[in-house]
């Protein structure tokens, strides 16, 4: 397991626009992207779909992602999510990691020997999500993408 490739903290929220307000400029992040997001997600259970509101915005290389689950699976997100649900107050949920290629991000998986909480893919976007608690005390993402789902994460061409 390499956190090799680190470019995202992701929280969730039970609210994301007023998230986005008390964690953005505050915070110095840049402007946040929010979009709507239906995905499908293949978990060790079997197949779900999950329907999120998102934003993302960056501080320097370091992305921000805030996480509003809506419907569907939301097991793997609501579990961090305050008992209040007038709490909007972003709860931190998992670090993402870079991996340019998919073949080797699978026997990287393969060989952590982690559990998998899901995989899913969609807009040139394909992500692991394994459980790291026993060894960082939170979820990892690994995260592949083409250059046009780079492009959407709006990843800094600097990088």
């Amino acid at each position: 397991m390499s956190l090799q490739g680190f470019f995202q903290n992701a929280y969730v929220t039970h609210d994301l626009d007023r998230a986005i307000t008390l964690c953005g400029a505050a915070a110095g992040i840049g402007q946040f992207m929010p979009m709507d997001l239906e995905l499908p997600l293949l978990t060790p259970e079997g197949e779900h779909s999950i329907c999120l509101r998102v934003a993302t915005g960056w501080i320097g290389v370091l992305q921000i992602e805030l996480i509003q689950p809506v419907s569907g699976h939301i097991a793997p997100y609501a579990a961090g999510l305050p008992a209040d649900p007038s709490d909007a107050t972003p709860r931190f949920h998992h670090v993402a990691v870079r991996r340019d290629d998919p073949g080797a991000l699978a026997r990287e998986v393969e060989a952590m020997a982690l559990p998998v909480i899901f995989r899913t893919s969609g807009n040139g976007i394909s992500s692991v999500f394994v459980d790291a608690t026993a060894r960082i005390g939170h979820p990892i993402e690994f995260v592949c993408a083409t250059s046009e789902g780079w492009d959407l994460l709006c990843w800094p061409k600097s990088t």
